[in-house]
């Protein structure tokens, strides 16, 4: 497995986007990175196939409840790829 802060954050943010509009069946255009993931509709059981996804794309370890204490993909992208300590 990969150490998450080795992770792109700009790459990581452009994969959750994709990932949400795709699943969701939203614009892209329209989607901002700073609202929370419930304002688009994304709920516990999809926050855990995502963690599962993210997981398998960038080989580390997604706990999906970092989804509910960071919850935009920005608060998810900066905290998930900052360095420990």
């Amino acid at each position: 497995m990969n150490d998450p802060g080795n992770i792109d954050p700009a790459l990581l943010k452009d994969w959750m986007v994709k990932y949400i509009c795709g699943v969701l069946g939203l614009d892209r255009a329209s989607f901002s990175t700073a609202d929370r993931f419930d304002v688009y509709g994304l709920d516990s059981v999809e926050a855990v196939i995502m963690a599962g996804v993210m997981e398998e794309e960038f080989q580390v370890v997604v706990d999906p409840h970092q989804f509910f204490d960071t919850p935009s993909v920005d608060e998810f992208v900066a905290a998930f790829t900052a360095p420990p300590g």
